[in-house]
């Protein structure tokens, strides 16, 4: 795991994600990450997917910051289209509880951590809370 912190973009993968995201547009992104509601197991990546995708949900309806070293990032954010991104909070909640769940490799990995496991999932629960439904 190339993680350095708790926070979402305090990983290798969630940094990498980024590039890809200010390659398409928000709802497009989220559109793709919530796609994985239904898998039976969320491989590391996919967490990351919903990770960041409910980041970018609640920066662009709630003004959330989470830190993050991209100024390209911080651009794209404010280009983004906000109208439809609303419904899609469901979803993005759902997925998140599966990040959570025994369902995830992500989650596995931070579960060896017996230290900063609670922050961490304390973290992606915030997200889950701040996005609501």
């Amino acid at each position: 795991m190339g993680a350095w912190g708790m926070g979402v973009f305090d990983d290798d993968t969630s940094c990498d994600l980024i590039y890809e995201i200010i390659e398409s547009d928000a709802f497009t992104f989220i559109s793709n990450a919530i796609k994985h509601k239904d898998s039976d197991y969320l491989e590391y990546e996919e967490c990351h997917e919903v990770i960041v995708a409910g980041a970018v949900l609640d920066n662009l309806l709630n003004g959330t910051c989470y830190a993050h070293n991209s100024e390209d990032f911080d651009d794209w954010l404010t280009k983004q289209d906000r109208s439809k991104l609303a419904p899609l909070k469901a979803e993005v909640c759902s997925c998140l509880s599966l990040v959570l769940s025994d369902k995830s490799e992500l989650n596995e990995l931070w579960e060896e951590n017996e230290e900063d496991y609670p922050e961490w999932k304390k973290n992606i629960l915030n997200i889950g809370n701040n996005i609501g439904t």
